[in-house]
């Protein structure tokens, strides 16, 4: 999930993990905001049923979080944004809750219908294994297109939010050159002018 959270807010999540799972949990901050000053930081906890915090970090980028649990209950998943007032912070997350025991089950028993009589070139066990070693990798050639395209979405956010402080200030110094410019001229033409307002404070300037 992508989600925002807000300047000053927290923003939690429940998961049910059954005993003998394990629950991995993998985040990232992709956009810290507007703000000149924002970053791309957030805290994070992970709080037991119990209600006893089981990991905590601060003010990071990014995270992973992988144990094993003993007990059933709701464990608790905290983004926390309240130590900034002004800028809100989109996070990426992934929670994987799963026993890692049992990662093939559902692939086994898939050949149990086949008859004795039947003959293969290649072992039933062989087969479940190859289907097993496709899953694992399509797993990860999905996990790897997550995370490309995570990296995708922050290096354009942070492109984007350079893009407008470099025109912020551009518009800036645009102005401040315009008004100097114009300023030069006002006084130089004063100089010279003897009906201006300036001319005479020049001219008890250079008397003095």
């Amino acid at each position: 999930m992508t989600i925002e959270v807000g300047p000053g807010k927290e923003e939690c999540f429940f998961d049910t993990v059954e005993p003998g799972n394990t629950l991995n949990v993998e985040w990232q901050v992709v956009d810290g905001g507007d703000g000149q000053m924002s970053e791309l930081d957030l805290n994070f906890r992970v709080i037991h049923p119990k209600g006893h915090p089981m990991e905590a970090v601060f003010k990071k980028s990014d995270g992973t979080f992988s144990q094993k649990m003993k007990d059933l209950g709701d464990y608790k998943i905290c983004f926390d944004n309240t130590f900034s007032l002004l800028s809100s912070k989109t996070v990426y997350f992934e929670i994987i809750n799963e026993n890692e025991d049992e990662d093939y089950d559902d692939l086994a028993g898939i050949f149990e219908d086949v008859t004795e009589s039947e003959v293969y070139d290649v072992k039933v066990v062989d087969i479940e294994q190859s289907i097993a070693k496709i899953k694992k990798d399509i797993a990860k050639a999905k996990h790897m297109q997550d995370m490309i395209r995570l990296t995708d979405m922050k290096d354009r956010s942070i492109m984007e939010h350079n893009f407008e402080r470099v025109n912020t200030m551009s518009i800036v110094y645009l102005v401040v050159l315009i008004a100097s410019g114009l300023l030069q001229v006002t006084l130089l033409r004063s100089l010279f002018d003897e009906k201006s307002r300036i001319h005479g404070v020049w001219k008890k300037a250079f008397k003095d």
